[in-house]
């Protein structure tokens, strides 16, 4: 081997072996500022990850830089100690398409400057940093890029600036259009940031393309619809990536618009009179070819009056029609009378109006309560605890008002029907005085026993919906005026039903006796004196009542009650009678309404009640029942003519 050979070998060697230490140093050196930074020792980890940029493997660089900035964000706000080495703390800035801001921190202890080469990049040195950002969104589908320089002294290094470009935007400012059978222009602005063709249009309408500050605006121009049916088709407008947007378009029927309040009217045997509004856009519009039964005149400029003779021949139905006609069509309204039957050979006076009107009452109520038992008593809701004939209910007080809206249906020739709906209120109220001979239990030793004087009040209220339908024949006086009398069922929906107790119970010298032997010791017991009052739903089955005892200090007492049943269903039905004179609309009657259900619940009255004594009354109430009937002076109108 010559000596040229030899000494090339011996460089290789020397460089293969050098090249592994050198590489080895820089790994060893990262690790180090690894070490550092999660021993939060930042400031010596960051010149260590600079000593590391600066040596001869670069692969190193984007994680030194990667961790320099996870320092700078996460360290605690204490003022750094910079290196004295130029450098930065990043070298690349990235920021949305939707603007942004992003911090650079500048190391290193001598001056330094900046410049920047981007007009939409807008940077600004606080302290030893660069406050890098872009506060408008990038309206363009491509990137933005934009270098800065930081210099010192005789050194430099730039930081590369990207703004991620926009997505794709296509939209439309409208998704319908709608056009009129006459045809129209309309704009339409389409916002996007991309180019764009129209991929399919129909026929009849002209699409084109114009520009503004805003975008781009598409105009919609459609011509005078021909065809007597509505036309509808869509818009399809695409971008280079086959994103689509579609436009419905519909545009309104051809012809002239030519429609009736009433495309068919029936008459009765005596005829009468019908209006019919007419609508349509035409310039004008006559009738003709009317049967000579009936007299068509215009009342306004989109209103006529059908008048129909009386059916002369007896049984036989007639037919026609009325046949409106503009420029370019005419529609027809049919007529129908029905015949006359042979019972109007008997001659009978009618009433005038309408066949159906509609009216509103009021009413002052006088209610009766009936209730019967067939035990020995027939009490009210409170038990009283005494069993027989003492605890029977009078009630008194009762009044009220409803307020009714109805519907008048004329059936044929003076019958009618009328069915409404109502709202009803009454109240009434029940007394319980007597002197009685009561038991306190006190301890399980003795009880106090002896005469004591009660006194109690129940005040009732009710509202409840009402139904009524009823048959009702008039006796005309006039045609405008008549007697009707009215009869059939009505429906009875409870809404509230309330009644308040209140009430006290006064004892004269009450005697103390023995549980077990009944023989009275000791001394008198002083005289005793409390008040109850409470509340009770009657459709509900629970109760509250509130005791206050004067001879403990006037302390109050609180009791809750879960009875068996509410006292009273909701649901009823009763029969409804009445007479009304009415005059020009204007009645004045009276009803009497009849409950047929029983309202009272079977569970409850036979049970034990509302108990007020902490005794039960000796013979529980058997087979009560209750039903509310209620007379009715009524006062009305009724908009019939």
């Amino acid at each position: 081997m010559s000596n040229q050979t030899k000494i090339q070998v011996a460089v290789f060697v020397l460089c293969t072996s050098i090249l592994p230490m050198q590489a080895q140093t820089c790994k060893e050196l990262f690790r180090k500022a690894e070490t550092l930074r999660k021993s939060e020792k930042y400031d010596a980890a960051i010149a260590t990850y600079h000593e590391v940029k600066g040596c001869s493997d670069k692969s190193y660089g984007k994680d030194c830089d990667y961790a320099i900035r996870w320092i700078n964000e996460n360290r605690p706000q204490k003022k750094a100690i910079r290196p004295t080495t130029f450098g930065l703390s990043t070298n690349e800035v990235r920021l949305p398409y939707q603007g942004g801001e992003w911090t650079v921190r500048v190391y290193g202890s001598g001056a330094w400057t900046y410049s920047v080469d981007g007009d939409w990049c807008q940077v600004k040195k606080s302290g030893n940093q660069l406050i890098v950002s872009s506060p408008e969104e990038n309206q363009n589908r491509q990137q933005r890029k934009a270098t800065i320089k930081v210099q010192s002294g005789g050194k430099s290094h730039n930081v590369e600036v990207v703004k991620d470009a926009a997505p794709e935007k296509l939209r439309s400012s409208v998704n319908n259009l709608s056009f009129p059978a006459e045809g129209e222009s309309i704009m339409v602005t389409i916002d996007a940031n991309t180019n764009w063709e129209i991929a399919e249009k129909p026929d009849w309408v002209s699409a084109q393309k114009e520009d503004n500050m805003q975008g781009d605006n598409l105009r919609f121009v459609v011509e005078a619809n021909p065809q007597s049916r509505e036309r509808r088709s869509t818009v399809r407008i695409v971008s280079p990536s086959n994103a689509s947007i579609t436009i419905y378009i519909n545009q309104g029927a051809g012809n002239e618009k030519l429609v009736f309040s009433k495309n068919d009217i029936s008459f009765g045997p005596d005829g009468g009179d019908e209006y019919v509004k007419i609508y349509t856009d035409a310039p004008s519009w006559n009738f003709a070819n009317m049967p000579h039964w009936i007299q068509v005149s215009r009342v306004t400029d989109n209103m006529i009056k059908i008048h129909c003779a009386p059916n002369a021949p007896i049984n036989e139905k007639r037919e026609g029609s009325v046949n409106i006609t503009t420029g370019l069509q005419a529609q027809g309204i049919n007529i129908i009378q029905e015949p006359k039957p042979v019972s109007y050979l008997i001659p009978m006076p009618s009433i005038g109006g309408r066949k159906l009107s509609f009216g509103m009452s009021a009413s002052y109520v006088i209610p009766s309560i009936s209730t019967t038992a067939s035990s020995d008593y027939c009490g009210s809701v409170v038990s009283y605890a005494l069993g027989n004939s003492q605890e029977n209910s009078s009630f008194a007080s009762m009044k009220g008002f409803s307020m009714n809206a109805f519907a008048d249906i004329h059936l044929y020739r003076n019958f009618y029907l009328q069915a409404g709906l109502g709202i009803i209120h009454y109240t009434y109220n029940n007394s319980f005085e007597a002197t009685v001979s009561r038991t306190f239990p006190q301890t399980t030793n003795i009880y106090y026993a002896g005469p004591t004087q009660n006194s109690y009040v129940e005040d009732y209220s009710m509202t409840m919906l009402e139904v009524p339908v009823l048959a009702s024949y008039r006796f005309p006086i006039s045609k405008i005026s008549h007697v009707q009398l009215n009869l059939g069922p009505m429906v009875n929906f409870g809404l509230s039903a309330k009644m308040k107790l209140s009430g006290y119970t006064d004892s004269e010298t009450l005697r103390i006796y023995e549980v077990k032997t009944n023989q009275q010791f000791g001394t008198a017991y002083e005289t005793t004196h409390y008040s109850g009052k409470g509340e009770m739903d009657l459709y509900d089955s629970s109760v509250d009542y509130t005791e206050t005892h004067q001879e403990l200090g006037e302390l109050m007492i609180k009791r809750s009650q879960t009875l068996d049943d509410s006292p009273l269903s909701r649901l009823n039905v009763g029969l409804r009678a009445g007479a009304m004179f009415e005059y020009a609309g204007i009645g004045f009657g009276v009803e009497y309404t009849y409950m047929l259900t029983n309202m009272a619940n079977k569970k409850f009255w036979e049970g034990p009640r509302w108990k007020i004594f902490d005794q039960q009354a000796p013979i529980p109430m058997s087979g009560y029942k209750e039903r509310h009937h209620y007379l009715g002076i009524r006062v009305g109108y009724t908009f019939r003519y």
